[in-house]
């Protein structure tokens, strides 16, 4: 057999197949997506009823982006860094191959070129979404079996390809809300982040991290499960490594939008933490509910997220034995969509390849994956005005797809827990595998177990004198053993 030979033949590799279902997927997503296409601008398209909208095409004819001006300067759109640069690579890519990006574009022009900016945005998706797939086939339940760390601390050998890959590639999730924006793109950073980091490359993932989280602030939420879990095992090198690339990355994107348009920036950092109550949360329910907004909603989801991240950091820090990464990534992901005040169908595509790498239980992730789904339709006939009840003007039936979407992230999040507490029943951790997304984590003592030079000294003089006080013990055994031997000529 040759070293680089294969056991059983790439019939059994889940490389190709993986990539093959993502790309079957993907074109099946493109597909469903094509009902919106407009291509008269007199004609207008009704998204909603289709279940096919996206900001892409959207935002590209309405903030004038198709008028060639600047995306910091003249047309002001209010997204985060990352987003804006991905935008203003699609839309240079567009002009390149010869479309009408002026001042003096046609309003059919700009609908044209929309359609043109859509579809490259769709192949920079498909590079967003493979990454994510072969991400979470190197970091899957069985990737870390049997391999060795050298001297340096580096695998000794490539890990293993997973086979919990398909559940990212098969996902509904990703041909629903895969194209309703550009947020795959900061997913496979931060997904391409967590295998830097289990690769034991710190400054890599902090690097890819910042960049991540300059694309979407919830980002943070997994760097945050590596704060956590590296003060636990006190890696604050690492640590130190990590942070220092995570946050010198991010704050260079966002200082270079600062100083191109201040206005603009003040604007994004307005909409992201001060706006009012959106979709999809209980908050909303109250409002539609009520007819009135509820007060500083803004600072009660964030005190309440702040509250259960405090929290779930406790936990983390006090259960007997130390969580894994994505464990503790996913739980607050998890804690921020129950308590934030918006939640948009696209943000479950952070969640879907941290509950794979969480929880790989095909009924858990069934559970998670119908909620979402459910949600996904209710929201687009809630805008469109579908979902209302015969004379009603409750739409109880969007109340009902959030609660059932809540439900849901709680019934897989209680999962996460239980395998955290339970860990002889985290199915990753069977066949003495401790942390695959662990890097410098996997396999390394806890903080509090961690034995000093000169505790070792003290353990090694108290295993001596226990080894003397057994020596003598069984020696006086021994002698006492012999007083008890008959004589010769004692009758027994």
């Amino acid at each position: 057999m040759g070293r680089h030979a294969w056991p059983r033949g790439r019939f059994f590799d889940p490389a190709s197949w993986a990539v093959l279902t993502a790309t079957v997927v993907w074109l099946l997503a493109i597909y469903r997506m094509t009902p919106c296409v407009q291509h008269d601008v007199t004609k207008a398209v009704d998204p909603y009823q289709r279940l096919c909208y996206s900001d892409i095409p959207v935002i590209f004819q309405s903030s004038g982006m198709g008028r060639g001006g600047s995306l910091l300067r003249e047309v002001g759109i209010e997204q985060s860094p990352l987003v804006i640069a991905v935008m203003a690579l699609c839309r240079w890519v567009v002009r390149l191959f010869g479309a009408d990006v002026g001042p003096t574009a046609s309003p059919q022009q700009v609908l044209d070129t929309a359609n043109a900016y859509w579809g490259v945005a769709q192949i920079l998706l498909f590079a967003a979404f493979l990454g994510i797939v072969v991400a979470t086939m190197l970091m899957g339940r069985g990737s870390d079996a049997g391999i060795a760390v050298t001297a340096s601390g580096r695998l000794d050998s490539p890990q293993r390809r997973s086979w919990d890959v398909f559940w990212v590639a098969a996902s509904p999730g990703i041909y629903l809300a895969g194209l309703v924006d550009f947020t795959l793109v900061p997913v496979c950073l931060v997904m391409f982040s967590m295998l830097a980091w289990t690769r034991r490359r710190p400054v890599l993932a902090g690097v890819l991290m910042g960049l991540a989280c300059a694309g979407s602030l919830q980002s943070a939420l997994v760097a945050f499960a590596v704060v956590v879990l590296c003060l636990r095992a006190t890696k604050l090198t690492e640590l130190g490594r990590y942070l220092m690339a995570t946050i010198g990355v991010l704050v260079a994107c966002h200082l270079v939008v600062l100083l191109i348009s201040p206005t603009n920036w003040g604007r994004m950092f307005h909409t992201a933490f001060w706006a009012g109550t959106g979709l999809g949360t209980v908050w909303y329910i109250v409002k539609d509910s009520t007819g009135s907004i509820v007060p500083w909603v803004g600072w009660i989801a964030a005190v309440l997220t702040a509250a259960g991240l405090i929290a779930l950091a406790w936990f983390s820090l006090s259960i007997p034995r130390r969580p894994r990464v994505s464990q503790v990534a996913c739980l607050a992901v998890i804690v921020f969509f129950l308590t934030a005040k918006v939640y948009s169908p696209q943000f479950v595509l952070l969640l879907i390849p941290l509950c794979v790498l969480a929880r790989p239980d095909w009924r858990d992730w069934t559970v998670i994956t119908v909620t979402e789904s459910l949600y996904f339709c209710a929201v687009w006939a809630h805008l469109g005005g579908l979902s209302l009840p015969g004379g009603s003007e409750a739409d109880v039936v969007y109340w009902a797809a959030i609660v059932l979407r809540l439900a849901g992230l709680a019934w897989f999040g209680w999962g996460v827990i239980d395998d955290m507490r339970r860990p002889w029943v985290d199915a990753v951790r069977s066949g003495f595998t401790d942390d695959p997304t662990g890097g410098v984590l996997d396999h390394a003592p806890d903080g509090q177990d961690e034995v000093t030079p000169s505790g070792l000294a003290d353990a090694d003089d108290a295993r001596v004198e226990s080894e003397d006080a057994e020596t003598e013990s069984e020696s006086d055994f021994d002698a006492a053993a012999d007083d008890r031997q008959p004589h010769p000529g004692t009758p027994r």
